[in-house]
């Protein structure tokens, strides 16, 4: 069975998760219409404050999407099993394994459009028609901070969705699991009244929740290809 009928499969199956992340995609950008073209109307518009707008809206464009990988991450696997569709799929003669590649191919396509389309917005507004101008946020800073959190709650998301036949809680628990990481870590500053400051706590965050997204996709990667039941 080819690569291509497993994609359509998969959209198939999370279509609805998709024009979810289309929605998060664009709204922010919308906003950004809204405030320019208002900003124009009301005559108090300098000329290049649209760019400002969609800096802003590439910024929370980019981070309110990561949450669309959470869910698309709890649903790939357990979704399967609410729909008796993983029944079905493990009485073909396909192989786990291009099962797997086809859901890692389609997570992959989603956070692809995400983040190509917001980088290119930013750099669009940045860099201008009229010449460069200074960015309203850290793009660097910005970009690792969601790609991270985006990690996190894809791969928390995923492992969970292995075990259990439920994508909600799949989905909850990657979405709560780098807020979790953040509370842990300022939960042991104040009980042993460390004051270790905002970039070490920052630092440490990240450092942990790619130590946990790591090994929670291998582990769910793992038990999907190993386990007999659907």
């Amino acid at each position: 069975m080819s690569m291509r009928w497993l994609l359509w499969k998969d959209y198939r199956q999370n279509r609805l998760i998709v024009y979810t992340a289309l929605g998060l995609l664009l709204a922010p950008h919308l906003v950004a219409l809204y405030a320019t073209c208002r900003a124009k109307l009301l005559g108090f518009d300098p000329g290049s404050g649209w760019r400002y707008y969609f800096q802003g809206s590439s910024f929370y464009s980019l981070l309110i999407s990561q949450v669309a990988v959470a869910l698309l991450g709890g649903n790939s696997i357990a979704g399967e099993r609410v729909d008796r569709s993983a029944e079905f799929l493990f009485s073909l003669p396909i192989a786990r394994g291009k099962l797997l590649a086809s859901k890692v191919l389609s997570a992959m396509g989603l956070a692809a459009t995400i983040w190509v389309t917001n980088t290119l917005m930013w750099h669009v507004a940045v860099m201008g028609p009229t010449g460069p101008i200074a960015p309203n946020w850290p793009l660097r800073e910005a970009r690792t901070d969601a790609a991270i959190t985006g990690l996190t709650f894809f791969c928390v998301a995923w492992f969970i969705s292995s075990l259990i036949a439920s994508p909600a809680y799949a989905v909850g628990a990657g979405l709560v699991a780098p807020l979790f990481v953040l509370g842990g870590i300022r939960f042991f500053e104040h009980l042993f009244e460390f004051d270790i400051g905002d970039l070490t706590v920052q630092l440490w965050w990240r450092r942990i929740c790619v130590t946990l997204a790591v090994p929670c996709f291998v582990v769910g990667t793992w038990h999907y290809l190993r386990r007999v039941e659907p």
